[in-house]
């Protein structure tokens, strides 16, 4: 048998000729926690321009996971060192959002009032981007709770 001129492909060889001890138990403990921290999402339905659902080229429905919204939440709720969140739910019914609760952590002295007013425009526009104009979601829906204040940068406390 000739040698493989290729470092890699004889490293691949090796490690998959010899299963270490225990591999077998170690794999299934370790995809067994894997499946504890990965909690399933929520299906929320999305929306043409017009307001209706919307369908692929077979004529179904389609839908984004409840985790890519509340990603896109967090991302901008992080991005000014005068606010973070402590807690983002969607309020989801029959697939459709209907309701955003944010809980937020603020900087000492900063306004919460105008702060909440300027977020949920925001909030809305990101939502409407990902999902469509959801026509059971507007800025009423989409509720805001200060829940602490902290000194400083409450993204990096």
């Amino acid at each position: 048998m000739a040698l493989d001129p290729n470092p890699l492909g004889r490293a691949i060889r090796a490690a998959r000729t010899e299963e270490p001890a225990g591999w077998v138990e170690l794999a299934g403990s370790i995809m067994s926690r894997v499946r504890a921290i990965v909690v399933p999402s929520e299906p929320i339905l999305t929306f043409t321009e017009q307001g209706a659902p919307a369908r692929d080229e077979q004529g179904s429905e389609t839908f984004v996971s409840a985790r890519v919204v509340t990603a896109a939440l967090r991302r901008l709720l992080q991005e000014h060192p005068t606010h973070a969140p402590e807690a983002i739910d969607l309020r989801v019914e029959e697939s459709r959002l209907n309701g955003v609760d944010i809980r937020l952590v603020a900087r000492y002295g900063v306004e919460l009032h105008p702060l909440a007013d300027t977020l949920r425009p925001q909030i809305l526009e990101i939502v409407r981007g990902i999902l469509g104009p959801t026509p059971d979601l507007d800025l009423s829906a989409i509720e805001i709770e200060y829940v602490d204040v902290t000194r400083g940068d409450p993204n990096r406390t």
